[in-house]
């Protein structure tokens, strides 16, 4: 049972503070350009679906991504352990610019409906889920250990304030200019960010990659790493079970009232704060501590008192945003460099599997009983699960 976390080797001299590191901020900037046309691009595709298809036809245009993005999401950490993750991220990005510039340029032709959409959709899910993985092991070749935290904060907080910037603005622009000029912002993002991966990030530390001649073979070495590792095995089962709770919660409180995505996007923000200034030694322990009180925060969702409602929203979000700080850096550093693509695409298999059956779970449970009831269940749930992985010794004694 190991609680010890995993520095691959480093390659020259070690790099300067992330506040001073020219080539980790171009890099952050980037992805935050990246973020904005994304939320831009998911704003005026919905938006387009919805006014010129049936509805039916529309909700499967907008989840055609999740399915390919699924089925392919393991094998790209197999495609993240084995090879070079920068390079795989720039052919992940120019492919998905060149999908939006050839279904713009069909878009302006007059080809317009639901096949072109789907064909960008599915496209797209199939760039990101081989390519997904690649991203969390590029980290580990560019950061330092110590650093992970603030990177991760700063991507995060990057996140929330480009979907405050980048929903709107997508809103508005395929309003004024149609689908075709959201398609071209959106591609622009995708290639600012190639060429900043190309031109300025550079890997400082070396993982070790997979050598195995047959891809099977490296993907059941994943598997055997994952089962016999007891510290990944309950970091994978914790932040998959986490968004079980928390997804269709925070949908349900939007849903309630249109302040509370303000009062949770800026609470993520504040939390993401507070976690880069304040890293504690046992980051992961912290983070499932700090999830018990938004476990409560949860039960209170349902309450329907308006103050009470953008209170535990904001709660919520702090929360997470404090949360996911140290949780993520936590990860990064337990995972052996060589699995961590692999352990990481399961991460995110669950959450694409689970998060879409936990809405329609707590629909059915609000339908039963009522509102409060619903949500009292999933927070005392949620905290429940949370003190018991807190308390768990391969993450209580996990430094970072």
């Amino acid at each position: 049972m190991s609680t010890t976390t995993h520095d691959p080797e480093l390659i020259g001299a070690p790099p300067p503070p992330v506040r001073r590191d020219p080539m980790v901020l171009a890099w952050l900037a980037a992805v935050g350009v990246s973020w904005f046309g994304d939320y831009a691009w998911n704003v005026a595709l919905a938006w387009t679906a919805a006014r010129t298809l049936s509805p039916a036809m529309a909700g499967v245009v907008l989840g055609a991504e999740m399915l390919p993005q699924a089925l392919l999401v393991l094998l790209g950490g197999v495609l993240a352990d084995r090879y070079d993750p920068r390079r795989l991220l720039v052919a992940g990005e120019v492919g998905q610019a060149v999908v939006l510039l050839v279904g713009a340029a069909g878009w302006a032709s007059g080809i317009h409906g639901a096949p072109i959409l789907l064909a960008v959709a599915v496209a797209f899910g199939i760039a990101s889920g081989l390519t997904m993985p690649a991203g969390t092991t590029l980290i580990r070749q560019v950061v330092a250990g110590n650093d992970l935290g603030t990177v991760q904060g700063w991507n995060q907080i990057s996140s929330r304030a480009m979907r405050l910037l980048g929903a709107p603005a997508g809103g508005i622009l395929v309003a004024w200019g149609g689908l075709v000029v959201v398609m071209l912002v959106d591609a622009a993002t995708f290639l600012v960010i190639a060429a900043v991966l190309l031109l300025v990030v550079r890997p400082r530390f070396r993982l070790p990659r997979a050598v195995h001649e047959r891809w099977r073979d490296t993907f059941t070495d994943g598997m055997r790493y994952l089962r016999s590792h007891e510290t990944a095995k309950l970091f994978v089962v914790g932040l998959t079970a986490l968004n079980v709770f928390v997804t269709p919660v925070t949908g349900l409180g939007v849903a309630l009232r249109v302040s509370a995505d303000a009062s949770l996007a800026a609470g993520a923000i504040v939390g993401s704060v507070v976690a880069i200034r304040w890293q504690p030694t046992y980051g992961a322990a912290a983070g499932f501590r700090v999830l018990i009180v938004q476990g409560l925060a949860i039960a209170c969702v349902g309450l329907g008192w308006k103050p009470t409602l953008v209170v535990s929203m904001a709660v919520l979000g702090f929360t997470a945003g404090a949360a996911s700080v140290w949780l993520s850096a936590a990860f990064v550093r337990a995972i052996d460099p060589s699995h961590l693509g692999r352990v990481s695409s399961v991460t995110s298999l669950g959450d694409m599997t689970l998060m879409p059956l936990s809405v329609p779970a707590l629909g059915a449970v609000v339908h039963a009983t009522d509102v409060l009831t619903a949500t009292l269940l999933w927070g005392v749930a949620m905290s429940a699960l949370c003190l018991w992985f807190a308390t768990r010794r391969p993450i209580r004694t996990l430094a970072a």
